[in-house]
């Protein structure tokens, strides 16, 4: 990673001495026009997106018919990415170092935008989000930053939320909110049990997911480096915590061997097997999408344990714009309407479930009625996570960084090598392969 952004950036610094260009003038050509921006000839705007693009092409084609002015102004072409953010990644990468088709926006997790930033390859969007400022929620504005400047504009922030089977926790006499430890979550699993002798609460398994790992991680102070750079998680206490929390989860009585997105994920679901999981708040339209009919109206959500509820995953999904796109400001106007506009909002919604992470939204029936899904409204429970959220401060090789750790846990978990073993392995693989994540 560390040559590819080498290559990135002395590609870019050759790019602008040739077009004579100062730092200074392309700042400048970010700034809000004093015009309208939906004046003059029209612009196709695309669009770079992952794992398919049906349902953004819905939402563009309703905002579009529904904003005559814009529409006149703004074609979206939606391109896919590949079938994750890391495809993504890559393909701006390679789009960069070739300086050729470069979309105008980009959709990737928080996870990449040190990457880009520091490679100085994003465009500041600071001018475009003023105007809504005091609408946006707190937790999204710090999706939005990196080094406390804006960067990205918020697609779906991604607090930590646990599904669990309302009508068996209501029949059990459990209340998901009287769970505050790791260990309560395991005795209400037990009790569970009794009842429904095959019933699990979770499937932290092998190989283990990115994303519980950094949702537990995300909850305490633990990184794998320090601010300069150096790789010390094999000291870091709340790394071997976290390690420790995600073994002793894998461990109990109530973990069920099913592993995610396999085949055997969503009829564990719909048979009682797995009556409860801690996972993101993407996963309400997920769920929705295995299409489980007889579940419906069985399942609600709640914050997780106490113990472990702060953090989330990846902070959330994210807009972001290239400094070597051609219709910058064109793309950043549009996209601000698609984030903040309250209209656009309920387009969203009703085309993916995401709940927008704005103020005025906090209060709006719209998002906090009954869901004709889940045995509760998602809205309440969505706003009070948010408030729980916080953002792991990934570095320019956290992808990198991520895979391995994820190698090593899987070690921990399989008792492979003691957590001694596995994260001093880790460590050391940082350190070799990786080098100073910031240089």
């Amino acid at each position: 990673m560390k040559k590819t952004l080498a290559v990135l950036i002395s590609l870019l610094m050759a790019v602008a001495l040739f077009a004579g260009g100062s730092g200074e003038e392309n700042a400048g050509a970010a700034a809000v026009s004093s015009g309208n921006v939906w004046d003059g000839d029209p612009v196709t705007l695309t669009m770079m997106v992952f794992p398919t693009t049906a349902n953004y092409e819905n939402i563009n084609a309703e905002f579009l018919a529904a904003n005559p002015e814009i529409d006149r102004k703004v074609d979206v072409e939606v391109v896919l990415g590949g079938s994750g953010d890391g495809d993504v990644a890559q393909k701006l990468r390679l789009a960069l170092a070739a300086g050729q088709d470069v979309p105008d926006l980009i959709r990737l997790n928080y996870t990449q935008l040190p990457e880009f930033v520091e490679a100085g390859v994003l465009e500041p969007i600071g001018a475009y989000v003023e105007p809504y400022e005091d609408d946006i929620i707190e937790a999204a504005k710090g999706v939005m930053q990196y080094k406390g400047e804006y960067y990205a504009f918020p697609r779906e922030i991604k607090p930590k939320v646990w599904f669990y089977r309302a009508d068996i926790f209501e029949e059990c006499g459990i209340d998901p909110y009287e769970v505050k430890t790791i260990d309560d979550f395991i005795a209400a699993g037990e009790k569970i049990r009794e009842k429904y002798p095959n019933a699990c609460m979770e499937n932290y398994n092998v190989p283990a997911q990115s994303y519980d790992l950094m949702m537990l991680l995300s909850g305490t102070d633990g990184s794998f480096c320090d601010e300069d750079g150096n790789y010390d998680l094999a000291s870091d206490p709340d790394v071997r915590l976290t390690f420790e929390r995600i073994k002793k989860i894998h461990d109990s009585s109530v973990n069920s061997s099913v592993i995610e997105w396999s085949a055997d994920w969503a009829p564990a679901l719909n048979s009682g097997e797995l009556v409860s999981q801690l996972i993101g708040g993407w996963f309400k339209t997920d769920f929705m999408n295995f299409g489980l009919e007889e579940q419906k109206g069985k399942w609600a959500i709640a914050p997780w344990p106490e113990e472990i509820r702060a953090g989330s995953d990846a902070g959330g999904a994210i807009w972001v714009i290239p400094k070597d796109s051609k219709n910058k400001e064109v793309a950043a106007a549009y996209i601000a309407e698609l984030c903040f506009n309250p209209e656009a909002a309920r387009i969203i919604y009703d085309e993916t479930g995401i709940i927008p992470a704005l103020k005025s939204a906090q209060a709006d029936p719209y998002y906090n009625a009954p869901h004709d899904y889940y045995a509760s409204s998602l809205g309440p429970v969505n706003f009070e996570t948010l408030g729980y959220l916080k953002v792991y401060p990934f570095t320019p090789a956290s992808s990198q960084e991520i895979t391995i750790a994820i190698q090593y846990l899987n070690e921990y978990l399989n008792e492979t090598m003691t957590l001694d073993e596995a994260l001093m392995a880790a460590q050391t693989d940082m350190q070799n392969q990786i080098g100073n994540p910031y240089f």
